[in-house]
């Protein structure tokens, strides 16, 4: 297992290693404040959470496999549920569940990062998903006990948008969702997240497309479109089941990060159709 002295986790900024011995408060205080945040944004941003040397490490690492020739370019289409298309008669083709949507990028699994022969980046399986303070200040956040998915391409992974990529809007098939960011892209690649809105998406008759459209569809609701800036070894807490998000187009630079998945029940897997979709596992 990780330990502190690994010295990849800002743990001066986010005491969550002091979860069982909160002498000065310092952990309650970050604790309160990210739930609070949660409620009201859907998500939690830990600015800078992960030291630099980590993230310069991880990413090293992630761009010598693309170098290699590892991974699987995504460019298929997908319905904002990633589940198989409904092809009833009686829907609109502009359903939310059949309109087809065009997401592009360079996903890593889990399986070929672990193999990777950069001994010196973080083993993210020891880093995030097995450790006790991670593992327990997220599902305080949460306030729900969380597990690590155990799905050995989908756990984890890393996300390369190039120039032109992006991630249309979508639900995560996961319940909760950590994201960590190595490398902005110098323009695009936004992250637009609309809070507790699948309610409101099932609810459509058509599927919505235009941004500010949906903003102002959302807006009866008290719903806001996040648009959170980011850098570089920040990361993110946040609901992505119950929160329709896209990634916007890279239009310059690369953009990295990468996802780790959790959810309230232990051994839960990817469907097949995101399998194949995202991961080309057949």
């Amino acid at each position: 297992m990780a330990s502190k002295d690994t010295n990849y986790i800002n743990y001066s900024k986010y005491p969550i290693d002091q979860f069982e011995n909160d002498v000065d408060g310092k952990y309650n205080y970050l604790l309160q404040n990210s739930i609070k945040q949660i409620n009201c944004d859907g998500f939690v941003s830990l600015p800078s959470f992960l030291l630099p040397d980590a993230v310069d490490k991880l990413t090293s690492c992630i761009l010598k496999l693309e170098e290699d020739g590892v991974g699987f370019y995504s460019t298929d289409s997908h319905n904002v549920f990633l589940d198989a298309d409904d092809q009833s008669d009686a829907m609109s083709p502009l359903h939310p569940r059949r309109i087809q949507l065009d997401s592009s990028k360079l996903i890593i699994n889990a399986s070929d990062l672990l193999l990777a022969k950069e001994a010196q980046a973080p083993n993210l399986d020891e880093l995030f998903m097995s450790q006790r303070s991670v593992l327990n200040f997220i599902s305080s956040v949460m306030q729900t006990k969380l597990y690590p998915s155990t799905d050995p391409y989908g756990k984890f992974y890393a996300n390369i948008f190039r120039e032109g990529d992006g991630l249309n809007y979508h639900f995560d098939r996961s319940e909760y969702s950590i994201s960590l960011i190595l490398q902005p892209s110098e323009e695009g690649g936004e992250f637009q997240f609309l809070p507790n809105s699948r309610t409101i998406v099932e609810g459509w008759d058509e599927m919505i497309l235009d941004i500010d459209d949906i903003a102002e569809a959302v807006a009866p609701h008290s719903l806001e479109m996040k648009r959170p800036k980011l850098a570089a070894g920040d990361l993110y807490l946040f609901r992505g089941q119950n929160s329709l998000h896209r990634v916007s187009e890279i239009t310059k630079g690369k953009r990295i990060n990468i996802i780790l998945t959790f959810n309230t029940e232990p051994d839960v897997r990817l469907n097949q159709y995101t399998l194949q979709k995202f991961f080309g596992v057949i």
